[in-house]
């Protein structure tokens, strides 16, 4: 359901870029309107989510890296491919890919996934000039090679990730 949201989302707002008729310019106010009732729900779900998880604290048996000011240089060297996932507990389309990036952490093997929380993590996001929430940077040998600012798929996260 969350990647048919999102993929209807990126469609409409590329369907507007390309041609603007009544039936694209419709549908890219219902995608942005969507898009502001997940970032609603996501700010008023937070103190929710955040006691859900201190009450219900699983086992963390997820592959994604939790990044910070500490530790991030270090974790970028010892990686050949990295994809840091910036992202914020306010930010609905942050909180709609969130299975969706576990799902990929699990299946991939040439390339790790990494996490940065924007609010608690300034001057990461400061290096990384991210002027926008959920936002991709892929990472090769220490290096960015592409960025991509806006919830995907699945599927474009493998497009995105494909180095071809």
């Amino acid at each position: 359901m969350l990647e048919k949201i999102i993929k209807y989302q990126n469609d409409s707002e590329k369907n507007f870029e390309t041609e603007k008729n009544l039936k694209s310019i419709i549908n890219y106010i219902i995608a942005f309107i969507l898009f502001f009732v997940s970032t609603i729900i996501a700010a008023f779900t937070f103190p929710f989510r955040f006691v859900f998880k201190k009450i219900f604290k699983r086992i963390d048996n997820s592959t994604i890296i939790q990044l910070n000011e500490k530790n991030i240089e270090s974790i970028l060297s010892a990686e050949k491919m990295i994809l840091i996932d910036f992202w914020a507990e306010w930010c609905g389309p942050c909180i709609m890919m969130e299975s969706i990036i576990e799902k990929f952490a699990s299946e991939s093997r040439n390339i790790r996934i990494a996490k940065v929380n924007a609010d608690l993590n300034k001057k990461i996001i400061e290096k990384y000039q991210i002027r926008g929430l959920p936002q991709f940077v892929l990472i090769e040998n220490g290096e960015e090679i592409k960025r991509f600012a806006g919830a995907m798929t699945m599927n474009d996260l493998n497009r995105f990730c494909d180095k071809k």
